[in-house]
């Protein structure tokens, strides 16, 4: 039985385009800013906020595409092309960060010096912009969203330390290297979320049991039904990360009714987001 469950991943696209929308117009007020007040951080959020638009896109292409029904090519359906985009992601934020890295750890022994007041506006203005997407995205399902997410969350944290940076600044000439470290532990912070989204993203890739699945909670459901005798076969994987895919084999009493026993396996299943289940009495 198949059940046709695509909300989730239609408001994810929908929640994907306003940030998208809402990046590419602060891409040029970052590149202006970078380049007006020679910040080091904000130079490498340049960069930073070029790769956020472009996996931004790219994530939202890959989650309007799963929506796409299935077809004799694509029998299950375009859903894990969600988990694809969440995994691509992923990698070209985590290989941003490395490239802040690179860029911020020579100025450590090299500090230059920063328009500390420009840096200031420009935070604020970050702050707004990136706030509104991750409040946009908080109540997201999909990974692709959570991986867009912790990448939006990462900006809020590095504009937020960019003002804390900038006021210090003002008032402390002397301490310039404080813009490249700063740099240094927003990225450090990115490449250990996104690397952990990245984990569970390949898990599902992998079809391991879904986390959210208690397999010995759900056997002894389905054994408790009258007229089950035992469970010989079973299998499940996630298509997404949310929705997934049961094959399950039950010797079964067939002097009951056959109809209930697997209309209450269809119940249980239901329990957890199971959308697609193959059921074989034996």
């Amino acid at each position: 039985m198949r059940i046709d469950t695509h909300s989730h991943h239609k408001k994810a696209g929908e929640n994907l385009a306003f940030v998208f929308f809402m990046n590419l117009a602060f891409n040029i007020i970052v590149i202006a800013g970078g380049l007006a007040t020679n910040s080091m951080a904000i130079l490498a959020d340049c960069i930073h906020d070029m790769s956020d638009t472009i996996s931004i896109a790219l994530a939202w292409f890959l989650e309007k595409v799963s929506q796409k029904d299935s077809t004799d090519k694509y029998s299950y359906g375009y859903q894990r092309f969600s988990i694809l985009g969440a995994v691509i992601t992923s990698i070209f934020v985590i290989i941003m960060a490395f490239v802040i890295l690179s860029e911020a750890i020579p100025r450590l022994f090299a500090p230059e010096g920063v328009d500390a007041g420009g840096m200031l506006v420009i935070a604020i203005v970050g702050i707004i912009f990136k706030s509104i997407s991750v409040y946009r995205l908080h109540d997201g399902e999909t990974f692709n969203e959570k991986a867009i997410l912790f990448h939006q969350l990462g900006d809020v944290f590095e504009w937020v330390a960019i003002l804390i940076l900038s006021v210090v600044l003002i008032f402390w000439d002397g301490a310039p290297y404080l813009d490249p470290f700063v740099s240094i532990g927003i990225a450090i912070w990115l490449i250990f979320n996104l690397g952990r989204n990245l984990y569970k993203s390949v898990e599902v890739l992998l079809q391991k049991t879904p986390d959210n699945f208690d397999v010995e909670e759900f056997k002894q459901q389905i054994v408790a039904i009258d007229g089950v005798n035992a469970i010989e076969d079973f299998h499940i994987w996630s298509l997404d990360g949310i929705d997934s895919v049961m094959t399950v084999k039950v010797d079964v009493d067939f002097g009951k009714n056959v109809e209930n026993i697997k209309k209450e396996i269809y119940a249980v299943s239901g329990k957890y987001h199971v959308v697609d289940i193959t059921i074989e009495l034996d």
